[in-house]
């Protein structure tokens, strides 16, 4: 028979095997202080870290592992269960004796001292340490939080911009409308038509942009675009953009140079629809983050290439705006992203073009890197290894060896067209003023050594190109061909220029081929004029009523006044809703027949405006039409436009047919 000493020797072995089943520490708690930790067992020492000696001395078998912040809760519960009785389960922190803060999952259950054999009421409790999935689990919420936080930023960015392109879409298609409309009515009127054209070609490249940004970042993003290789003219290329982006720049009053270095290959073989997005992404930047009177240049240098088939081409993007904080410039290639800066929050910007122009140079094998700082302006430069054209250069006898004289007060200017003079073959000299061209020409007439042709900038200081023209013309006569060359629109002042004796007119830069193609034109000259006028067909009923147009957009401004004139209405026009009412409260009762009310513009937008002008105590405030004019088409703008007053609503692009039919709706 086993004595009784044994079998409670069994018993204690078969107890701690049990205990040690138990993911956890347990211990007995005196719940008279609810502090002096009676006994413990388990994984108790291990999950806190100290060795039994350890957790006398230091710890004096107290509950002071506990966190100090879950200290008083945890003595709290203890006692509350004390008086009811009831099982409980709670979570504290616990401080390790390395100083590791863990969590802790605890059950506590009450035992009176008459039901404890050794009569103390104590807290019996097991804890289990549950500090991994606690981070798992903030690990898990995080992730959603970031990834809700991203599709909700992404979701805003993305209504935000779909919102700003329906109004910035159709703004160049009303352009593109209403310019072909005028040249249709103005078809034996040649200037006119051109000018028409040239304005259609603007609007169509802008649109072409806003549309191309939208589907490029769809291809990006899905890995689906592709570079078309063709034929390349650098010199188109550099044309066109400068042709869409001058208007903008006039409208700034910013002063924009294109400075030509090394250029000896204006040829080659690239995308060019994809090169020419990348100069109009950065050079609309410029223009749109550079104030009124700022400065801006575009430098292209063809670097040394060690294949004779490739060129190493460098093009630099230099304005001196508003500049970039180094926190963006870390981000100013994703897509969406713009600068958080006041100053900037009501340009309007897909925030695409930058992510669109990164991905177009690197399929190209080029590098794009900038330079910038805050209210110092900024530098992209773009970098690209381009294939060339391989063309045998013609030979231009009929030019070889002539004079030519350059007159321009940069001196940049005056040597790069020099090298490509004598790369034609020709004589190229230059002179830095207006003073000395005179100089030089009549010296040359005198020893009867006339230059072939003077390349002559038309703005300069002291002596101007048109003053120069003039004297030269008063000195020497005719003989010698002028041409005006000029980083700026001439159409204005072409007429006076060609009065003063001007033979014709070239833009800069001055690429090799653009330069040759002119002088060239002296060899064989031909000039054709038309004086035929069309006469619009005027509609009798609208004939003769006023319109007051409000239009914040000068070329939409533009083109409204020529529409309506053509039928006979008499137009007098404002750039903003303030501007209207004034004009409106100065005038005499009955003296506007009707309003066209466009709705975004700054200073007071076109609700604002109507809501005003129907405050006004006189009766033809309360009875006069105002019909919304806008490219706000949705159905909500609709009801908008007639909360705020307005009796109609004409969408941009503008529809002649529509247009006329509400002004005859609402005036006869």
């Amino acid at each position: 028979m086993l004595s009784a000493e044994y079998k409670l020797a069994k018993k204690d072995q078969e107890r701690e095997a049990i205990l040690k089943t138990i993911p956890g520490g347990l211990a007995r708690v005196d719940a008279r202080d609810c502090e002096t930790v009676l006994w413990y067992g388990g994984k108790f020492l291990e999950m806190l870290g100290y060795t039994a000696g350890q957790f006398i001395h230091e710890l004096h078998s107290k509950c002071s592992y506990v966190h100090p912040d879950d200290r008083e809760r945890a003595a709290s519960l203890m006692r509350s269960i004390s008086k009811t009785g009831e099982y409980t389960v709670a979570e504290f922190k616990f401080v390790t004796r390395s100083g590791e803060v863990r969590n802790l999952t605890v059950t506590f259950c009450y035992v009176s001292g008459e039901d404890s054999w050794d009569g103390i009421p104590s807290i019996y409790s097991v804890g289990i340490d549950i500090t991994e999935e606690r981070m798992e689990q903030e690990r898990q919420r995080r992730a959603l939080e970031d990834a809700y936080q991203s599709l909700h930023v992404a979701n805003l960015a993305k209504s935000n911009f779909l919102s700003s392109m329906s109004h910035d879409i159709r703004t160049p298609m009303n352009a593109i409308i209403g310019m072909t409309a005028i040249a249709r009515a103005n078809l034996h009127e040649p200037e006119k038509v051109n000018g028409c054209l040239g304005k259609i070609n603007v609007s169509s490249m802008h649109l072409l942009r806003l549309i191309n940004e939208v589907l490029d970042m769809s291809k990006i993003e899905s890995g689906k675009v592709d570079l078309v290789l063709e034929d390349v003219s650098l010199p188109d290329v550099v044309d066109n953009i400068v042709s869409i982006c001058r208007p903008m720049m006039v409208e700034k009053q910013q002063e924009f140079k294109v400075n030509i270095f090394n250029v000896r290959n204006e040829h080659v073989i690239t995308d060019g629809d994809r090169l020419q997005q990348v100069f109009m992404n950065l050079l609309s930047n410029a223009i749109k983050y550079t104030p009124e009177g700022g400065k801006i240049s575009l430098t292209i240098n063809e670097l040394k290439s060690e294949l004779p088939t490739k060129g190493n081409y460098e093009f630099i993007f230099t304005d001196n705006g508003i500049g970039m904080p180094d926190e963006y410039m870390q981000h100013i290639f994703e897509p969406f992203a713009r600068a958080k800066d006041e100053s900037i929050s009501k340009i309007q910007g897909t925030g695409l073009g930058l992510a669109i122009t990164q991905n177009i140079v690197q399929m190209m094998n080029g590098t794009i890197e900038v330079q910038s700082r805050p209210g110092a302006g900024s530098i992209f430069t773009v970098s690209v290894p381009l294939e060339l054209q391989l063309k045998e250069e013609q030979e231009h006898e009929e030019l070889s060896g002539l004079p030519v004289l350059v007159v321009d007060d940069e001196l940049a200017v005056c040597e790069s067209a020099a090298m490509l003079l004598q790369e034609l073959g020709m004589r190229g000299s230059w002179v830095l003023s207006g003073a000395e061209a005179v100089e030089r020409v009549v010296e040359a007439h005198e020893r009867h050594d006339d230059f072939y042709a003077v390349i002559l900038d038309w703005k300069m200081p002291d002596m101007d190109g048109l003053e120069t023209v003039r004297v030269i013309r008063k000195r020497v006569g005719a003989k010698v061909p002028i041409i005006i060359i000029s980083a700026y629109d001439y159409s204005n002042i072409e007429k006076e220029f060609i009065d003063a004796g001007a033979d014709a007119f070239i833009s800069k830069p001055l690429f090799k081929s653009k330069m040759l193609h002119v002088l060239q034109l002296f060899c064989d000259t031909c000039k054709d004029t038309c004086d035929c006028e069309a006469v619009p067909e005027l509609h009798k009923a609208l004939a003769g009523k006023r319109v007051l147009l409000v239009e914040d957009n000068e070329l939409n401004r533009e083109i409204a006044v020529e529409l309506l004139e053509m039928q006979g209405l008499q137009v007098e026009a404002a750039e903003n809703g303030k501007s209207a009412v004034e004009l409106f409260v100065r005038s005499a009762p009955g003296y506007y027949d009707v309003v066209l009310m466009d709705i975004q513009m700054p200073v007071m937008d076109g609700y604002e405006a109507t809501a005003a002008i129907r405050a006004l105590s006189r009766q033809d405030a309360v009875r006069i039409p105002i019909l919304a004019l806008t490219a706000n088409a949705f159905v909500t703008d609709v009801g908008k436009a007639k909360n705020a007053g307005m009796n109609d609503h004409i969408t941009k692009p503008i529809n002649l047919e529509v247009l006329f039919a509400t002004l005859y709706k609402w005036l006869v």
